[in-house]
């Protein structure tokens, strides 16, 4: 039985994603850093993690209805992606871009809630109302999966135009920094450290969750 904090929590998560991005889509402006006016918000990994969480959480409300509340192991494990997803973005807001362009910049208008609350919001959920402790090993590492997608799109887009180290326009998670050379290697590490944050949040599962 899933209990009603995790309906509500859910029933929460896609109307805060797209009302945030929408916030981003008609003025930057009020959203700090990393953002874009228009359709060309959808660049950040940040914007698509968020979305792609809502959309998560929407087919998890309609499994939930059309199942008398069972929740099937593709489901749960699919919510431990999405979550891995958006506290990806979290971590790396907090512990990376903070640092580059300050923290009242990055919590400010649409990416408050993008950066922090939707992400906060989807690890309480899996933590504490799903069985994310059960999901086999195995299947956790379909967590890295938006990471490597994301990745071949970022990196695409680096090399397809010849960005340099300060160049904003396409490498504006500032990745360069390490020089090209090293972008297989950030890769690499950006990828180990979300299979990283699901098995924390699986572990995180079995201590104190359902």
């Amino acid at each position: 039985m899933v209990p009603l904090a995790s309906i509500v929590i859910n029933a929460v998560i896609p109307p805060l994603a797209v009302f945030a991005w929408l916030w981003i889509l008609v003025g930057a402006s009020d959203s700090g850093d990393l953002s874009r006016k228009g359709i060309e918000s959808l660049k950040y990994f940040t914007v698509l993690s968020n979305l792609f969480c809502g959309v998560v959480s929407v087919i998890y409300l309609v499994v939930c209805w059309g199942s008398g509340l069972q929740l099937p192991l593709w489901l749960v494990t699919l919510k431990l992606v999405a979550a891995t997803a958006v506290m990806l973005t979290f971590l790396v807001t907090a512990f990376l871009l903070v640092p580059m362009y300050g923290w009242k910049s990055l919590y400010r208008g649409g990416n408050f809630w993008l950066h922090l609350v939707v992400p906060l919001l989807a690890a309480a959920d899996c933590c504490l109302f799903l069985p994310v402790g059960e999901v086999p090993l195995c299947l956790t590492l379909w967590a890295m999966a938006p990471t490597a997608l994301y990745g071949v799109f970022y990196l695409g887009r680096i090399f397809l135009h010849g960005a340099k180290k300060g160049d904003v326009e396409y490498d504006f998670y500032g990745f360069l920094r390490w020089g090209v050379k090293a972008l297989p290697a950030v890769l690499a590490a950006m990828l180990l450290s979300t299979w990283g944050i699901a098995l924390a949040l699986r572990l995180l599962g079995r201590l104190v969750g359902a």
